[in-house]
C-alpha cells in the first residue's frame, strides 16, 4: 500500500488497510451454513424433512418437518403442514402449524390453519385465521400425572 501526502493510505483492491505492522488476528472459518432452501420459481410436492433450518422462497404442498426454523418468506406459500422449533411467516400457509418455540406471523405474513406453541407472535397487518392451543413448553416435556390435576393443598 503506497502513503499518500499527509499519512493517508491508497487503497489497493483485494489488501486490507490500516497500521501495516500490526499483526492480524487469524480469523475463524465461517460456520457452515445448514439452511435448506427452496428457491423462488421452484415447486415442490410431498413430505420434507430437515435436519436443521429450511427457508421456503417458491411453493410448497405437502408436509414439512424441521428440527430448527421455518421460514415462509414474502412470495412463498406452503400449502400443508409445518412442524419445527419456530416458524416464521412472511408469505402465505395454508395448513396447520406445531411450532415447540414460537411462532411468528410477521406483517406480511397470512395463515389460514391451526396454530400449537408455546409462543404466538402476531405483527400488526398479519393475517390468522384458525385456532391457537398454546401451552407451558415444560408441559410438553413432563406430561402431568392425574394426581397433579387436582387443586388441593
Amino acid at each position: 500500500m503506497a502513503t499518500i501526502g499527509s499519512g493517508w493510505e491508497k487503497l489497493e483492491i483485494g489488501r486490507r488497510f490500516g497500521r501495516r505492522d500490526a499483526v492480524e488476528a487469524p480469523q475463524a472459518p465461517a460456520a457452515p451454513d445448514h439452511t435448506a432452501c427452496i428457491q423462488e420459481g421452484c415447486e415442490v410436492e410431498g413430505r420434507l424433512a430437515v435436519e436443521n433450518s429450511l427457508r421456503v422462497e417458491g411453493e410448497f404442498r405437502g408436509s414439512i418437518e424441521a428440527g430448527k426454523t421455518v421460514t415462509v418468506d414474502e412470495r412463498a406459500t406452503v400449502t400443508g403442514g409445518i412442524r419445527a422449533r419456530t416458524v416464521i411467516i412472511h408469505g402465505a400457509v395454508v395448513g396447520d402449524v406445531d411450532a415447540t418455540r414460537e411462532v411468528v406471523i410477521c406483517a406480511t405474513g397470512r395463515l389460514h390453519g391451526d396454530v400449537k406453541t408455546p409462543a404466538l407472535e402476531l405483527a400488526r397487518g398479519a393475517f390468522f385465521n384458525g385456532r391457537t392451543e398454546m401451552y407451558r413448553p415444560e408441559r410438553a416435556a413432563h406430561p402431568r400425572r392425574e394426581d397433579e390435576l387436582t387443586c388441593s393443598p
